[in-house]
């Protein structure tokens, strides 16, 4: 017989567990006080990074240049990152030569070692690299940007390693409700740079 004393326990142990599997439905989707509840995916699991990741607004160029700002030469081209990690109907990319620059829509991120990947390559100048930066808006409403990455590549479409971008929140001074909006831009460095990049990945809930 099960004396009242251990059903106590039992009884505590399953409300335990049942609101740590409420937790991580939370992490996993996003709730009304967070971010939105973005559809997230192991895209780059033929790569053993077990993370899910969101697109980007438009992040794969299949609406054109919709929520995305473009200077300097960069556009949106025929021809789809050869891996087609979203869709075998994809045919999109962005085109960046030396002296252009992109930044992408934002996405609401969760404030714990935020990632993102893309997929990129370069037919031009090897001494040529990729500036990938972080905006977001501080705690008086400035807009701040932080490089989070200065990236080589070949001429071959190759995914990105996982770019850590939370981190480098932390200052100036950022006032959050554990939540913020994160917008990244590309910018080819150095002379002679062809850039393309496509399917812009962003993990915005704790790596869930």
């Amino acid at each position: 017989m099960i004396s009242n004393g251990h059903l106590r326990r039992l009884s505590v142990l399953s409300l335990v567990l049942l609101a740590l599997a409420a937790g991580a439905a939370e992490r996993a989707h996003g709730d009304a006080e967070g971010c939105p509840a973005y559809p997230v995916e192991r895209h780059f699991l033929p790569w053993l990074d077990v993370m899910n990741y969101t697109l980007a607004p438009n992040g794969g160029l299949e609406e054109g240049a919709a929520g995305w700002a473009l200077s300097g030469g960069a556009a949106v081209v025929a021809g789809n990152e050869s891996f087609f990690v979203r869709d075998r109907a994809d045919q999109s990319s962005l085109y960046l030569p030396s002296g252009s620059s992109a930044s992408t829509g934002a996405t609401c991120v969760e404030l714990l070692e935020g990632t993102m990947r893309f997929f990129v390559k370069n037919t031009g100048s090897l001494l040529s690299t990729l500036q990938v930066e972080v905006l977001y808006r501080d705690a008086l409403g400035k807009q701040r940007a932080h490089t989070v990455g200065l990236l080589i590549a070949g001429q071959r479409w190759q995914p990105t390693l996982p770019v850590v971008f939370l981190a480098n929140l932390t200052h100036p001074p950022l006032v959050t409700d554990g939540t913020v909006d994160v917008a990244f831009r590309f910018t080819p460095r150095g002379l002679g740079g062809r850039w393309s990049v496509d399917d812009v990945f962003v993990d915005p809930f704790k790596g869930t």
